[in-house]
Protein backbone atom coordinates (compact mmCIF):
# COMPACT_ATOMS: atom_id res chain seq x y z
CA UNK A 1 0.00 0.00 0.00
CA UNK A 2 1.20 3.49 -0.84
CA UNK A 3 1.52 5.79 2.19
CA UNK A 4 1.41 9.03 0.16
CA UNK A 5 -1.49 11.12 1.37
CA UNK A 6 -1.78 9.44 4.75
CA UNK A 7 -1.70 11.64 7.84
CA UNK A 8 1.65 10.16 8.94
CA UNK A 9 3.18 10.86 5.54
CA UNK A 10 1.82 14.40 5.56
CA UNK A 11 3.28 15.06 9.01
CA UNK A 12 6.68 13.75 7.88
CA UNK A 13 6.59 15.93 4.75
CA UNK A 14 5.64 18.98 6.82
CA UNK A 15 8.36 18.28 9.37
CA UNK A 16 11.00 17.79 6.66
CA UNK A 17 9.97 21.03 4.93
CA UNK A 18 9.93 23.06 8.16
CA UNK A 19 13.30 21.66 9.32
CA UNK A 20 14.73 22.57 5.91
CA UNK A 21 13.45 26.15 6.15
CA UNK A 22 14.84 26.69 9.64
CA UNK A 23 18.13 24.97 8.79
CA UNK A 24 18.56 27.26 5.77
CA UNK A 25 18.01 30.25 8.06
CA UNK A 26 20.56 28.90 10.53
CA UNK A 27 23.05 28.49 7.68
CA UNK A 28 22.41 32.05 6.53
CA UNK A 29 22.94 33.56 9.98
CA UNK A 30 25.92 31.33 10.82
CA UNK A 31 27.64 32.33 7.55
CA UNK A 32 27.27 36.03 8.35
CA UNK A 33 24.84 36.58 5.49
CA UNK A 34 22.29 38.00 7.92
CA UNK A 35 22.28 39.06 11.57
CA UNK A 36 18.84 37.51 12.06
CA UNK A 37 15.88 36.16 10.15
CA UNK A 38 12.41 34.85 10.90
CA UNK A 39 10.65 31.78 9.56
CA UNK A 40 6.90 32.30 9.89
CA UNK A 41 3.95 29.98 10.20
CA UNK A 42 5.52 26.74 11.38
CA UNK A 43 3.01 24.09 12.43
CA UNK A 44 5.52 21.71 14.06
CA UNK A 45 7.79 24.22 15.77
CA UNK A 46 8.40 22.15 18.91
CA UNK A 47 9.73 19.21 16.89
CA UNK A 48 11.70 21.46 14.56
CA UNK A 49 13.41 23.17 17.50
CA UNK A 50 14.33 19.79 19.03
CA UNK A 51 15.93 18.73 15.76
CA UNK A 52 17.83 21.89 14.78
CA UNK A 53 18.51 23.42 18.21
CA UNK A 54 21.70 21.56 19.18
CA UNK A 55 23.36 22.15 15.80
CA UNK A 56 22.38 25.81 15.84
CA UNK A 57 23.87 26.33 19.30
CA UNK A 58 27.11 24.67 18.23
CA UNK A 59 27.33 27.21 15.39
CA UNK A 60 26.67 30.21 17.64
CA UNK A 61 23.09 30.68 16.48
CA UNK A 62 20.02 31.02 18.71
CA UNK A 63 16.66 29.70 17.51
CA UNK A 64 13.72 31.25 19.41
CA UNK A 65 10.03 30.39 19.09
CA UNK A 66 7.66 33.35 18.83
CA UNK A 67 4.36 31.83 19.90
CA UNK A 68 1.19 33.30 18.47
CA UNK A 69 -1.97 33.95 20.44
CA UNK A 70 -3.68 30.80 19.20
CA UNK A 71 -0.50 28.67 19.06
CA UNK A 72 -1.78 26.97 15.88
CA UNK A 73 1.32 28.20 14.09
CA UNK A 74 4.57 29.56 15.43
CA UNK A 75 7.17 31.90 14.01
CA UNK A 76 10.83 31.18 14.73
CA UNK A 77 13.49 33.86 15.03
CA UNK A 78 17.01 32.81 14.10
CA UNK A 79 19.80 35.13 15.28
CA UNK A 80 23.41 35.20 16.32
CA UNK A 81 24.09 34.51 19.98
CA UNK A 82 25.43 37.39 22.02
CA UNK A 83 29.13 36.82 22.59
CA UNK A 84 29.31 38.90 25.78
Amino acid sequence: MNDIGTPAHQVKDTLDREVGLVQASIDLVASGGAVSTTVAGLRLADLVLEIVGPGASARGVLVEPLWGADEAVTDVRVRRMDRS
